[in-house]
This record gives C-alpha cells, sequence and structure tokens, in this order.
C-alpha cells in the first residue's frame, strides 16, 4: 500500500538516506529539515506517518507529545529515532506518545516492517473514521460512553515457567486478567463463544524457532481475533523474526526480550486504540444495518456507498489520495431467475457476496447497488492493484461453480466488471458521479464486449 510520509531530521545526511529507501518502496516522502517545524507541516500535508529523526536535546518527544495532544494530528502514527538502543530510550519514546521506535542498532528490514504495520493500521482507521462520518450523516447518534472492563490477556511462552514469570512482573504494571497459554490453548479459546482474549503476547519461538510467528498469522486469519492485538517478543540473534511478525499482523514486537515496563507502556497504548476502534465499529454496526444495509446480502446498500464516494472524493481532492470504483453485474442473471427460480437467485446472490467480501482488503467497500449489480470502492490504490484486484474478483465468482442446495447440479455463474480509477488523468478533477459514470460505461462496454472480462474506462491513461 502506498501512503505519504513526514521525514523530520535536523542532519540532511540521515533524511536523504530515508527518503532513498522509502521512495524506492514506493511511498511519498516529505522531507522537514528541522524537527521544531513538523507540527506546521503535518496540519497542511496530513502524512500517512511521521518519521521524527534527531533534533536539539529532547526535542523529538516533545515534538511527539505535541503530535499526539493536537486532536488533528493524533491519530497519525509516529516512529521516533533514538539515538541509542536502550530501553530508557524506547520508554521514554513511548512516554511522548511514539508508535514505535527505531535505532541504529535495529535491522533496517525491521523499519521497513515498522513503517508497512503503522501505514497499515492508519489505514483501517481512517476507514473506521469514514463510516463515522457517514453515520453521522445519515442522523444515527453515538451511544454514550460505557464502563469499559479490564482487557483479558493472553501470555505464550517457550516454556510454562516463563509464562508464570512473565504474567508476575506484568501484573505489577497493569491491572488486566493475565492468563499463561499454550499455543494450542489460544487457539482453541479463540474458537469459544466468550473470553476471546483482547491482546496476545507471543514469544516468536515456542516448541520450534518461528511456531510463535505461524500462531501470529493463524490468530490474524480468524474472525474472532482479526482485530486483537499482538505483540511479539523475539530473540536479539534472530533480527528478520521481529519484521516477519509485524508483517504477518503484529501490531509491536519486542527486540531485546521481555521487559515489563516497556510491553506494559505499548499495549496500553495498543488497548486504548482498540477499545475505541471497537466501540465505533459496534456503533456502526448497530446504527446503521437498518439504514445502510442490504437485507437479503447484509452488504451496503447504495444510500451508503454513494455517501463513502462522496467521502473518498473529498479526500481525493484535498489529498490527492487515489481511489477506484467498480462495477460488476452478474452475467445472464435472469435466465437463472427463469430456470430456478427467484428463491435459487437469491442464494446465488448471497453467494456472490460472500466471495466478493473474501477476496477485499478489510478497509474496501463492498455495496449492492441493485439487483445483480454490485460496486466496489477501493482507496489509494494504483492502477495496476486495480487491474489485479478487478481480476481476481472476476476470477472469485467464475472459477468455481456455486453449489446451491436446491438444485440438482452445480451453477455456472460469471461476472462483468467496468473500472474506473481517480488519478488516472493528468490534473485529475473528476467527482465521484463522474468516476461512477466511467465506471459504468466501462461495464457497459464489458457486457459489449462478450462479457466475464475486465474492462477500464476509455478516460483512463
Amino acid at each position: 500500500m502506498s501512503g505519504r510520509i513526514l521525514i523530520a531530521d535536523d542532519l540532511a545526511t540521515n533524511r536523504i538516506v530515508l527518503k532513498v529507501k522509502l521512495t524506492v518502496s514506493g511511498y511519498d516522502v516529505i522531507q522537514v529539515e528541522q524537527v521544531d517545524a513538523v507540527l506546521e507541516t503535518a496540519r497542511r500535508a496530513q502524512p500517512d506517518l511521521i518519521i521524527l529523526g534527531r533534533g536539539k536535546a529532547g526535542q523529538s518527544l516533545t515534538i511527539c507529545s505535541a503530535l499526539k495532544n493536537d486532536p488533528n494530528l493524533r491519530a497519525i502514527p509516529v516512529i521516533l529515532f533514538a539515538d541509542k538502543d536502550s530501553q530508557n530510550a524506547r520508554i521514554a519514546a513511548l512516554h511522548a506518545g511514539a508508535d514505535d521506535v527505531y535505532s541504529s542498532g535495529v535491522e533496517e528490514s525491521t523499519l521497513s516492517a515498522m513503517v508497512r504495520n503503522l501505514i497499515r493500521t492508519r489505514g483501517t482507521y481512517d476507514e473506521i473514521m469514514r463510516h463515522r462520518d457517514i453515520s453521522v450523516e445519515f442522523g444515527c447518534a453515538e451511544d454514550a460512553a460505557q464502563f469499559v472492563p479490564a482487557a483479558h490477556i493472553a501470555l505464550i511462552a517457550p516454556e510454562p515457567e516463563q509464562g508464570l514469570l512473565w504474567r508476575r512482573k506484568l501484573g505489577t504494571e497493569l491491572p488486566h486478567r493475565l492468563d499463561v497459554m499454550t499455543k494450542s490453548q489460544a487457539l482453541c479459546d479463540v474458537n469459544a463463544v466468550s473470553n476471546v482474549p483482547d491482546a496476545f503476547v507471543i514469544s516468536a519461538s515456542l516448541a520450534e524457532e518461528t511456531d510463535g510467528l505461524r500462531l501470529v498469522s493463524e490468530l490474524r486469519s480468524r474472525i474472532r481475533t482479526r482485530n486483537a492485538i499482538i505483540v511479539v517478543i523475539h530473540d536479539q540473534d534472530r533480527p528478520h523474526d521481529g519484521a516477519m511478525a509485524l508483517d504477518l499482523g503484529a501490531n509491536a514486537i519486542l527486540h531485546c526480550g521481555f521487559e515489563s515496563t516497556e510491553l506494559a507502556l505499548r499495549l496500553k497504548s495498543l488497548l486504548a486504540r482498540k477499545l475505541e476502534l471497537d466501540a465505533l465499529r459496534n456503533r456502526f454496526d448497530y446504527n446503521l444495518s437498518l439504514a445502510a444495509q442490504d437485507p437479503l446480502t447484509g452488504l451496503h446498500n447504495r444510500r451508503y456507498a454513494q455517501s463513502y464516494l462522496n467521502r473518498l472524493e473529498q479526500e481525493a481532492q484535498t489529498n490527492g489520495q487515489p481511489y477506484a470504483i467498480l462495477f460488476l453485474d452478474l452475467d445472464h442473471f435472469k435466465s437463472i431467475n427463469d430456470r430456478f427460480g427467484h428463491g435459487v437467485g437469491d442464494q446465488v446472490l448471497i453467494e456472490v457476496a460472500d466471495r466478493l467480501r473474501n477476496n477485499l482488503r478489510e478497509f474496501d467497500l463492498l455495496a449492492r447497488f441493485g439487483g445483480e449489480e454490485f460496486m466496489v470502492a477501493l482507496p489509494d490504490v494504483s492502477r495496476k492493484d486495480v487491474a489485479a484486484m478487478a481480476e481476481r474478483l472476476r476470477r472469485a465468482i467464475g472459477d468455481d461453480p456455486f453449489s446451491i442446495t436446491e438444485t440438482a447440479f452445480p451453477i455456472n455463474v460469471t461476472v462483468s466488471v467496468g473500472v474506473a480509477v481517480w488519478g488516472d488523468l493528468r490534473d485529475d478533477t473528476r467527482s465521484a458521479r463522474e468516476l461512477t459514470q466511467a465506471a459504468d460505461q466501462a461495464l457497459y462496454e464489458a457486457k459489449s464486449d462478450g462479457r466475464n472480462v475486465v474492462t477500464f474506462g476509455r478516460t483512463a491513461a
């Protein structure tokens, strides 16, 4: 995923080296020559991530605190550069509000993984904020704040004795419920009806060297733990385990072994953000379930999709963030209704919705626009990304026949896809409505070209 990164460092050499590395990875990089100019630049550029480098003594910590105390900037993740890779330096940075800490003693691959992780986290946060704003537009009042119970944290260490030591030390730092678990217990517990942990602290090496990393992947793939906090502890002599953990979905890593104070600070910050996002998700799901949901498929409806596209248009015009609109229309759907009946047709629509949903990112929008037509909105994507995504969605529908209980044999279903991308034109000024029309025209051309194909709008470069 691309993103805009603001780098601030008083030393030009540091800025240039870091900019080259990040630019090669496809990020849009903004440089600030002096750390004390970060606030003004961040307000103007609204970056997806800020990397605070060396400034005058204590200046980076002060600026970091100011960023996190500014209501318009506090959601922007911050990586703070520490001169020495020491526990005291990391704790000072976390106290100042830094989302992560980097120093010259940390592998370069770990910094790259930190950037990817925090850009991904910011994207999820922005998506939930879009949903919240649309909920307000629909006249759905937010619930009053409720009492938040203590969190449930699972500790998965290489040996039970080590887990008990973690619990004893961490128990002096946090008021939460701490349970020592094995890998198998953690996976069994997530299938329970209740008591699913809010956070997991996992050793990268359990019975085998990478068992902990495989557990991270398992937890992220399961619906009940998809949004859980995961912190991975790995040994200094296996630095690549940290980068791998972040790329697999860990929220944070401790690369110097178990340190209760640092871990407690990270968990406090991560749990606070999780509670905020969970509350917003729950309010959104409840408040908009009737006003903005298609009753058959459970997808967003046309009314909600149009409000969402207006949000993407505003972001594109303000920040230059590209986005894409895809229209998908089932081929010869009328013949399915005529041959098998509308009940079977409804089951096909439900299965189509499930297949599309399973092939999109968490923050992409999927809506039923009407009848057998679906719409997908993809924020922050390139034309190459969109082409791959559209083809994946087309194949998700057409490659495997639909097995419907009421029919004696599977039904072959295909879909035509029309695509339009904002940002394909030089100085693109198209509105969401104009982009929708371009995608709709592309869908018409896909139907004319023989169906079961992906077609881009003619206005694309």
